[in-house]
């Protein structure tokens, strides 16, 4: 996994401005991250960062390999449909299988945060499609100005032997898609959950997009720092990847399963959140989140478990996680 570069941030300034545009790009309206007179009454007193909000760190590491460089040659396409000669292609690929976040301060404008990352575990599988699966997570930690850490993230990246092929066509559309609307809570802020009204077992289910458009992928692409050519280049995806077409990020799915949970549970009640990517996202689905409680601890400080299974409209799945979040006695 040596060709996966640890990040390299030394300075990640969080900033209200970006803050209310990442919100834009991932789908949700919740006013605590736009609206600073309505942040100041909520229990946060002020505005606060969305869960993934730290993937917005891309735009600060200066060797992030997804990012065009000026002068240098481009796996993305422009006159040609990649700017990189053949021998310089990779011969595997590349994927985001997993992120995992623990949170330990609320994410907040004014905070200027910094990285200090480590290799973790490797191991090894063998796929039926792609030859041998290596994979490997890198560890980063996030510090503020004063050295206390905010968050740690962990990231699982898999390699394969050879080039996973893509279908030459997209899946043909089946015309038994319900028709769905987004699901929004009646009012913000959400109020408090307690302990004693939750049950195991309890779910609760969010459609967190329609009709997703190419438009917000590339939104979300410079929110994120993430332009990949797999998520904004047409050309470089259908020439030259082998795609269909352009797909959503996996981490776009993970931040709008997101919004089902803090629509749930509250603001900046998450310490823990956890997803496992499975399907691609493409232009015009329908993302359902979908969320059942697993477990309650009790005592002064209790706790919910919680089980997220994000699917289409076709009930294909998009990728299974787990949150831990904190609710009142």
């Amino acid at each position: 996994m040596e060709r996966i570069p640890l990040p390299k941030v030394d300075w990640f300034p969080i900033e209200a401005g970006h803050i209310m545009i990442f919100a834009r790009a991932i789908g949700d309206p919740n006013p605590i991250y736009a609206d600073p007179a309505y942040a100041r009454t909520t229990h946060l007193g002020g505005i606060i960062a969305p869960p993934t909000f730290l993937e917005a760190g891309n735009h600060f590491d200066a060797d992030f390999p997804f990012r065009p460089r000026f002068g240098q040659p481009w796996l993305g396409s422009a006159a040609e449909p990649t700017g990189l000669p053949a021998d310089k292609l990779e011969v595997g690929t590349d994927m985001h299988a997993e992120t995992h976040f623990e949170y330990y301060r609320v994410m907040r404008p004014g905070m200027v945060l910094h990285v200090k990352a480590r290799r973790g575990r490797t191991w090894e599988t063998q796929g039926r499609r792609a030859g041998r699966l290596r994979f490997g997570d890198s560890i980063i930690d996030y510090y503020d100005q004063q050295e206390q850490l905010v968050a740690t993230n962990r990231t699982v990246v898999v390699t394969t032997s050879r080039k996973v092929e893509q279908p030459t066509a997209r899946r043909e559309e089946r015309k038994s898609a319900p028709a769905l609307s987004l699901d929004l809570p009646p009012a913000y802020p959400v109020g408090p959950l307690h302990a004693r009204d939750l049950a195991v077992g309890t779910t609760r289910s969010s459609v967190v997009a329609v009709n997703l458009s190419r438009a917000q992928i590339i939104q979300y692409a410079g929110a994120s720092g993430d332009v990949s050519p797999q998520h904004v280049d047409e050309v470089y995806n259908t020439k030259v990847a082998g795609y269909p077409t352009v797909f959503g990020h996996g981490m776009l799915t993970m931040a709008m399963t997101g919004r089902m949970l803090t629509d749930w549970l509250g603001d900046g009640k998450l310490a823990i959140f956890g997803f496992q990517f499975r399907n691609q996202v493409w232009p015009g689905d329908t993302i359902i989140a979908a969320g059942k409680i697993h477990a309650i601890s009790s005592g002064t400080e209790p706790t919910v478990e919680i089980q997220i299974d994000t699917a289409n409209q076709y009930g294909d799945l998009l990728g299974k996680g787990y949150a831990v979040a904190r609710v009142v006695p």
